[in-house]
């Protein structure tokens, strides 16, 4: 009896215990979920307020963009006045050094002018050729935006793309992001978003600081500038029908009877270059006026072309008929600023056929712009870009893009961690 009793209270105590461990590992099981619980709140809480931060920081982009009846230095001041890199809207942000407070969270900006970039749905073969890409690459790009339905030697089409698992057709339209450069033959993540390495040649561009180019850094798919005078008056279409010699002859234009003549006697100009390849206006006055004051659209905005004041190395080697030295007399130039097209006429080296060739490339003041942001939210970080297009000095969102990689600070030449505070306001 003695010994049923021992093994009674023995299965007794292993019963017990194991009920104590089974208990043990129920109340740790709670509370591993509970904590999970509470670590998933705090990320859920904190990637809400990082992106409030992203937000914050566009809204404040767009305060810096919009025009206002004092100001002289924001990028809407009077449309057709040049846009400059010593305008306010340039420096905001220090390049990533400030970081703005709203509270215990943060963001950090940068506004870059979109016409500093090449575009992608404007750019020519030719043009593309200079881009670190291979023969295929560039044909299957141009394929794919072009309304042709007959592939390249080495493009596709919709043959190519309705035979893949998951099919779909060319757009035969522009590309609305880089990112639908992915849908592209030949085209991958690395050679959008990735320093682009294994070419070589005088006649590629070069990217920052000797690296290899990085084509997300140099690439847009949207950006306008205005067909208006510094002053906000339109530009004179050539091609329309109400285009007379006279009033080629008045003022501002003032051009030589016999030039105004020949200018409005033909009605299908294709590009201002064409025009500055008469004879009668080689002379660099007679440039100046033809630059300053005349388009071939009857369009009050153009997409494409690229900002003489705001353009890179990079972005200025990728056009054609721009060698090194004329791509450095233009950098030299910025310091001055480009007030008017025309003042490309007195940059050395810009006469004869290369101002043909080139002017119709050109702008000096923008509508498009991209604001790259970092919104800070405890342990939180989150980036974006937004495109900001302003119309009749009023600047709107047109897109905004989380980043597809996490070492933006590093592409976007940001510290770490910011030199500088603002606080914008307190808890």
């Amino acid at each position: 009896m003695r010994h049923t009793a021992k093994r009674e209270r023995g299965v007794v105590f292993v019963f017990c215990l194991a009920l104590i461990v089974a208990l043990l590992g129920i109340v740790t099981a709670v509370a591993m979920t509970s904590r999970n619980n509470a670590t998933a709140a705090i990320q859920s809480t904190e990637t809400s307020r990082a992106d409030r931060m992203i937000e914050a920081g566009i809204q404040r982009a767009l305060a810096q963009l919009t025009a206002t009846p004092t100001s002289t230095n924001t990028a809407t001041s009077a449309s057709g006045a040049p846009t400059l890199l010593t305008d306010e809207w340039a420096t905001l942000g220090s390049d990533g050094d400030e970081e703005f407070m709203v509270g215990d969270s943060s963001f950090r900006i940068r506004i870059t002018d979109a016409c500093s970039l090449l575009n992608i749905n404007s750019m020519t073969q030719a043009q593309l050729e200079k881009l670190p890409l291979q023969a295929d690459q560039i044909d299957s790009i141009l394929d794919y935006r072009e309304t042709s339905t007959t592939p390249r030697t080495d493009g596709a089409k919709d043959q190519y793309y309705n035979s893949l698992p998951k099919p779909y057709n060319a757009k035969l339209r522009d590309f609305e992001s880089l990112d639908e450069l992915l849908q592209v033959k030949g085209i991958t993540y690395g050679t959008i978003f990735e320093p682009v390495t294994g070419f070589s040649g005088t006649n590629l561009v070069p990217g920052l600081n000797g690296d290899p180019v990085v084509l997300s850094n140099i690439l847009t798919v949207y950006g306008y500038s205005p067909l208006r005078t510094s002053q906000g008056a339109a530009l004179i279409n050539v091609n329309a029908n109400g285009t007379t010699a006279a009033r080629l002859q008045q003022a501002p234009v003032s051009l030589p009877a016999g030039l105004a003549a020949q200018i409005a006697a033909r009605k299908n100009w294709p590009g201002i270059g064409d025009i500055l390849a008469l004879p009668a206006a080689q002379s660099t006055v007679v440039a100046r006026r033809i630059l300053d004051n005349l388009t071939i659209s009857g369009a009050n905005r153009i997409s494409g072309k690229l900002n003489l004041n705001t353009a890179t190395e990079s972005t200025l080697s990728g056009i054609v008929d721009l060698t090194p030295d004329l791509v450095q007399a233009i950098l030299q130039r910025q310091s001055q600023g480009f007030n008017t097209l025309g003042d490309l006429a007195d940059v050395p080296g810009f006469t004869g056929t290369v101002l043909q060739n080139t002017a119709d490339k050109f702008t000096v003041a923008s509508e498009t712009f991209l604001v790259k942001v970092e919104g800070r939210a405890g342990k939180m970080t989150k980036a974006a870009i937004a495109t900001i297009d302003i119309q009749d000095s009023k600047p709107r969102v047109v897109s905004i893009c989380p980043v597809p990689y996490d070492d933006y600070t590093t592409r976007w030449e940001w510290p770490t961690d910011p030199v500088r505070q603002t606080v914008l306001k307190d808890k």
